[in-house]
């Protein structure tokens, strides 16, 4: 096994490593440190069937199944589909718009998750056999360390209120605005009534301590962060805006460049992230979304 740094504050990728064949509890041990240290990690040149990685991300603790049923993979609840591919139908197979804002995945959970992995099964390459659709990351506790003492006295004790509504609301609107531009069209799932109770809005601390690590971080984002708890409004909308510039400043920020077979797995205590649209059909993506559960506990850092 060997891990190879390639950003500054997080980014790395570990080789020797093939994840469809038993990995003994040290060499787990091994590819979990580099993980957590280095916030993302990707393997390449995976084969992985969906139990494999099913299997492989439930040694980190316990999986989410997404609130988009429709969009879970048949059999496998666990995996989650993100794909711009439709059926004979012309219905869409998987998530088509995920990661148009900065986000963490399933901050909205009252139980936010700890990491996410997916799996590259096909990337979009463009005539020149460019491969497209990169994703971004920024590291949230690398902005943390950075920010004046005066701001991080400010933050200490404050919450602000993580909702899914807000999150399905502003992408409809970013939505409709492309569209009028004339950009691909995203077919949109309405969640059931049952669907939307069982993401209620949550108010979590802005400032959160590592279950793993122990290092500071921050705990707002431009797609579900609906407002911060105990501001007038116009004053917590300034505050929110300045975390979340701040958060993807470009020397906090690593982008990732696919290619099929990749797993990329990031830490969504330390990290946000971003997908890139810089590609539509007939070019395909379609790739496989596992989550793990976060602590249960949510450490206010004072």
């Amino acid at each position: 096994m060997h891990v190879h740094r390639v950003g500054r504050h997080l980014g790395a990728e570990i080789s020797g490593v093939d994840l469809a064949q038993p990995l003994d509890d040290a060499a787990f041990a091994q590819v979990a440190a580099a993980f957590f240290e280095h916030q993302v990690v990707v393997l390449r040149g995976q084969t992985l069937t969906p139990a494999q990685q099913i299997d492989f991300t439930r040694r980190f603790g316990v999986l989410e199944e997404h609130v988009r049923k429709e969009h879970r993979l048949p059999g496998h609840p666990e995996i989650l589909i993100v794909s711009n591919v439709r059926d004979a139908r012309g219905r869409a197979i998987g998530v088509e718009d995920a990661g148009r804002f900065w986000h963490s995945d399933l901050s909205y959970k009252r139980v936010p998750s700890l990491l996410s992995a997916l799996y590259a099964l096909e990337v979009p390459v463009g005539d020149d056999g460019v491969v497209l659709g990169h994703t971004s990351f920024a590291s949230t506790t690398a902005a943390y360390d950075a920010l004046p003492e005066a701001l991080r006295h400010r933050l200490a004790g404050l919450s602000n209120v993580h909702s899914y509504r807000y999150y399905r609301a502003r992408n409809a609107a970013a939505q409709k605005l492309e569209q009028a531009r004339g950009a691909r069209v995203v077919q949109e799932h309405v969640p059931s009534e049952a669907q939307w109770a069982s993401v209620p809005d949550v108010a979590a601390p802005i400032v959160r301590s590592h279950p793993v690590t122990g290092r500071k971080g921050l705990f707002v984002n431009e797609a579900h962060t609906s407002r911060i708890v105990g501001l007038p409004e116009d004053e917590g909308a300034a505050l929110l805006a300045q975390l979340c510039a701040h958060i993807v400043r470009p020397e906090f920020r690593y982008e990732q460049p696919w290619r099929a077979g990749d797993l990329l797995m990031w830490d969504n205590v330390a990290v946000q992230h971003k997908a890139n649209f810089d590609y539509d059909l007939p070019l395909r993506r379609l790739m496989h979304r596992t989550t793990v559960r976060g602590a249960e506990e949510m450490q206010d850092c004072r």
